[in-house]
């Protein structure tokens, strides 16, 4: 398992983590030529346990079991995975975790250009490019890999794709959702009308038609209904 540490140098002086890792961004050229690979590393995987850090992407399988305190969680959102559920009228049974709507579990399955477009409309700005210098080709991005009953920590070694700044798909979706939660953007106002009537019975907002309501007014106040009485994930990781 890789872990997640920050070698003391003299630039930290003076600096919390996160500026000194701000610097590092702007001025090691060791730290840019690994781009975003080396942004997903530094937001990897924290236990909400024991503050565990993990040098390692979210993407792959949601179910991460802490090799410290053994706690399980979803990569995602931070919520646990149990058997005894504690939520009302859940019937699903054996290990499962329930999930925000703006979890990487139900956005990774989005195309890069919906995610996009999500953060488009919410004014914040995405790579589509590799900065200068970083190693390209094949994707660098560190992750947990399951090979005959070990997980050994070791680079992703997909193609990486144009458009992707540098990563293979499944990485730079997993970037541009480390984005929409770090900003906190709801992904609610791009769901179809399928998906925003299946968000609704999945988080238990009343979704029946009012008498003589047409589509346009009966979708658009399910929308705001469920944005209003369902927040976002409270422990999906944000924007310090």
């Amino acid at each position: 398992m890789t872990v997640f540490s920050v070698q003391w140098e003299s630039q930290h002086a003076g600096l919390s983590c996160e500026q000194y890792q701000s610097w590092k961004r702007e001025n090691d050229p060791e730290y840019q030529r690994q781009g975003l690979a080396g942004y997903l590393r530094d937001n990897g995987i924290t236990c909400p346990n024991c503050r565990f850090q993990y040098a390692l992407s979210k993407g792959g399988c949601m179910h991460f079991c802490c090799s410290q305190c053994r706690y399980q969680f979803c990569s995602g959102c931070n919520n646990p995975f149990h058997t005894t559920c504690a939520v009302d009228e859940c019937s699903v049974s054996g290990l499962h975790a329930h999930h925000p709507r703006d979890c990487l579990f139900y956005l990774r399955d989005w195309e890069p250009t919906r995610l996009q477009a999500l953060l488009q409309n919410s004014g914040v700005s995405y790579n589509t490019e590799p900065p200068s210098g970083t190693q390209t080709g094949v994707c660098g991005v560190i992750e947990q890999k399951d090979e005959g009953g070990q997980q050994p920590d070791s680079a992703c070694g997909a193609q990486t794709q144009p458009g992707h700044a540098g990563l293979c798909e499944k990485h730079y979706r997993e970037y541009l959702v480390s984005l929409i939660n770090s900003h906190a953007v709801d992904p609610a106002p791009l769901f179809s009308a399928g998906e925003l009537l299946l968000a609704c019975r999945r988080y238990k907002v009343d979704d029946a038609r009012r008498d003589g309501e047409d589509g346009f007014s009966y979708y658009s106040r399910l929308l705001q209904k469920l944005m209003d009485e369902v927040p976002l994930g409270d422990k999906v990781p944000r924007k310090k």
